[in-house]
């Protein structure tokens, strides 16, 4: 979803602090073996330091923990080399906690997606719509595509964001630079081309452009150095 100069921003910040994450793509496969490879050496730490200890070896447990529909469930089936959860692009398919034994002697808990209960900051619950983290019925659609643009607008001084204002443009007929001044407007004359001046429609299109893709690989946050 995201492009690698986008990864290699977000290692560094990370490394910076002394974590380092793995980047996946379980639709496609992509870092699994990392991921596997990863999980295994910490078992195998586990497993030293117990016996060291006089201690049975037994299971290592872990947990899938993340938001709605970021393909936690798509993850554990690629883990697991066979469908072992359902997975679907759309939140809540994940309703219950269920343990699952992995070949790796790890016991893993699938978990619903996780939602801060109260979101204070705006900008997080605008990301969230537009990942598709939360239904339409939560939000209006037209609000949360104004908001893209203007993310689009801002992130478009950032290199690290992979922002393709020609891409954008060419694909709607409409330059999306005017959006960045008058986002309100940039969606009239896009619906005018594409939706018959239905506007609610244009920004459901567009929102669906942006989750599969057809926009480039957009980062919505990028690091902030301090």
């Amino acid at each position: 979803m995201i492009s690698p100069n986008t990864i290699n921003s977000w290692n560094k910040w990370f490394n910076a602090r002394d974590q380092y994450p793995l980047w996946c793509d379980a639709k496609r496969g992509i870092g699994i073996k990392e991921i596997c490879k990863s999980a295994k050496d910490s078992r195998s730490s586990i497993d030293d330091r117990r016996l060291s200890r006089g201690m049975r070896i037994r299971p290592i447990r872990a947990l899938t923990l993340g938001f709605p529909n970021v393909g936690k469930s798509a993850l554990i089936n690629r883990i697991a080399k066979k469908r072992v959860v359902d997975s679907a692009r759309k939140a809540g398919v994940t309703r219950n906690l269920r343990w699952i034994k992995l070949e790796s002697g790890i016991d893993l808990l699938d978990a619903p997606g996780v939602i801060p209960p109260n979101l204070e900051d705006q900008k997080s619950a605008l990301n969230l719509a537009l990942c598709d983290d939360i239904g339409e019925a939560a939000y209006e659609i037209e609000s949360v595509a104004i908001g893209f643009i203007k993310i689009i607008s801002t992130l478009n001084k950032d290199k690290n964001a992979n922002i393709s204002v020609k891409q954008i443009s060419n694909r709607y007929g409409v330059d999306i630079s005017k959006g960045f001044k008058s986002p309100s407007a940039w969606i009239d004359e896009a619906a005018s081309k594409h939706t018959s001046g239905d506007k609610r429609r244009m920004s459901h299109k567009l929102l669906e452009d942006f989750r599969n893709q057809m926009l480039g690989k957009i980062a919505l946050e990028v690091p902030l150095w301090n």
